[in-house]
């Protein structure tokens, strides 16, 4: 393994904390193999996992999938779409909201929110407090504990071209993800801020707040945030007069 793919993989390791005994601690991304096989693991962990319906699904929902569990006061509001493909965990006293669509397997940690016409395929909100506000679509992701994803915020989870697949971009180099589809990995208490476009595979460290109306590639680390707030308010709050 390259020096740059070590790195790459340690930073991927530190972006959640996790108790040992956490029930997704043994399938989040820790190194190449996790990474790559992350989806099967995935849908083997909510395959096995225990069926518990404690929550509500308003009857106006449209149920095609298959829940597999409710946390306790957790809800599916009306409008809501659970997907013939969906397969869903949703943890205690999370909800989700109208006109969302679940798509395949998806993990929703307690007190989370997929908010009003929300899309999200394999992906998981590792919650709590892990939030999504309206209108965003998240693929092949992974949402890390108490993260804000504001509106109108899309993740492409693939390459143009499609079949390739998406590299990992560190320190300028470029990283084989050996994933075809791979959209998000967001850090712990990480805020997108609404009207943001993400790139396949970015990478997203811990505590980085965002400005508005950006462009995310890569990985973003304390000097790419510093420059995506200086072009914003350059833009947006100061912008230069003719």
């Amino acid at each position: 393994m390259s020096t740059e793919s070590h790195d790459i993989y340690a930073l991927i390791r530190s972006l959640w904390t996790t108790t040992a005994d956490h029930p997704l601690a043994a399938i989040l991304p820790r190194d190449a193999e996790s990474l790559r096989e992350f989806y099967p693991r995935l849908c083997a962990h909510v395959a096995s996992a225990p069926r518990v319906m404690a929550g509500r699904i308003d009857p106006l929902a449209i149920v095609q999938g298959e829940i597999v569990s409710m946390g306790e006061d957790s809800c599916i509001e009306a409008g809501a779409i659970i997907h013939s493909s969906c397969r869903l965990i949703l943890g205690a006293r999370s909800v989700v909201r109208a006109n969302a669509v679940l798509r395949d397997e998806v993990v929703v940690g307690d007190d989370c929110l997929v908010g009003v016409n929300c899309e999200v395929v394999r992906s998981v909100l590792l919650g709590p407090h892990t939030q999504m506000g309206h209108f965003n679509y998240v693929a092949d992701s992974v949402l890390g504990r108490d993260v804000m994803v504001a509106g109108n915020v899309w993740v492409a989870n693939t390459t143009i071209t499609g079949g390739e697949t998406v590299p990992l971009v560190y320190k300028e180099a470029k990283i084989d993800s050996g994933r075809t589809h791979l959209g998000l990995l967001a850090g712990d208490g990480a805020r997108i801020a609404a009207s943001t476009m993400v790139c396949p595979g970015c990478i997203v460290l811990p505590g980085i707040t965002l400005p508005p109306s950006v462009t995310l590639y890569g990985t973003i680390d304390g000097a790419k945030r510093r420059a995506l707030m200086k072009h914003f308010v350059k833009t947006w709050v100061s912008p230069e007069r003719e």
